[in-house]
């Protein structure tokens, strides 16, 4: 009997990350999910989940080596843990817009370089959780933004330096999805304050609304599976039918008409400034 195939998912405690890991386990690959603390570690043991502790911010390639030293190898790193920070570029603290970095880029950055070699090995797959705030950005967003845009960017090159080896790496990138992704987001500490108050509130209003739209957490899987499993995969897949429309207005549209979009949305007039 083959020995099943070796899987790491980060950021398990919920979403996609816990889906990914019951998935990947559903079809006979020995899975580590891992958490930032235990008050999750339970039921996903009984679910068949090894679980480690495993915090972006702290030396997380010393863990993933820890990990794969574990398993005796590694068929597939699935990067999926990362953060939001909710506020105008000027709400935020160098701390707060340091930190975002470091969750969203470094953090899966050191995970790959410590998994890369053991991947090389077997010839394995490297797959980033990244969004399709990777690709356009929004307002209330921008540190966000910046670490999908630099995971983005990374991801492609390296994809070109590993080509060579046997080992895809591969972008997936949700749109809104039912995770509780958007309500356990960091709100910076100035937010709602000073000159972009009434633009934050306007910001507010339309994350609320917009909620109710969101794609269930089996639609990210589904492409995660399909950049595991297909035999070349693409450099990116976007689940959803609303998330790829909204991808290729970007990439189509003249900038000054989705700029005019954008400024509709918030309900502003042509030259920007008040609400």
């Amino acid at each position: 009997m083959n020995a099943p195939r070796r899987a790491l998912v980060t950021g398990c405690s919920r979403g996609i990350g816990r889906a990914t890991a019951l998935a990947l386990v559903a079809r006979g690959w020995r899975v580590v999910g891992t958490l930032r603390d235990d008050r999750e570690r339970a039921a996903l043991e009984a679910a068949g989940v090894e679980v480690a502790l495993l915090e972006l911010r702290a030396d997380p390639g010393a863990a993933v080596k820890a990990i794969i030293a574990r398993l005796g190898g590694l068929d597939a790193l699935v990067a999926n843990a990362g953060a939001a920070t909710f506020g105008c570029f000027e709400d935020l603290s160098a701390a707060e817009l340091r930190d975002q970095l470091e969750v969203n880029f470094f953090g899966p950055a050191a995970c790959a370089g410590a998994a890369l070699p053991a991947l090389r090995q077997s010839r394995g797959r490297l797959v980033l959780v990244s969004s399709i705030a990777g690709r356009r950005s929004a307002p209330g967003s921008s540190a966000y933004n910046a670490s999908k845009f630099a995971l983005e960017g990374w991801a492609e090159a390296l994809r070109h330096e590993l080509s060579g080896f046997g080992v895809p790496v591969v972008l997936v990138e949700p749109g809104l999805t039912a995770t509780g992704f958007a309500a356990a987001r960091t709100r910076a500490a100035r937010a709602g304050q000073g000159p972009y108050a009434a633009l934050t509130r306007r910001l507010d209003a339309l994350h609320a609304t917009g909620s109710q739209g969101a794609a269930p957490a089996a639609t990210a899987v589904a492409s995660i599976l399909a950049a595991l499993e297909l035999p070349a995969p693409p450099l990116r897949l976007v689940p959803t039918a609303q998330a790829r429309a909204e991808l290729w207005a970007v990439r189509l549209l003249p900038w000054p008409l989705w700029e005019a979009l954008v400024r509709f949305k918030l309900g502003r007039r042509a030259r920007g400034g008040s609400t």
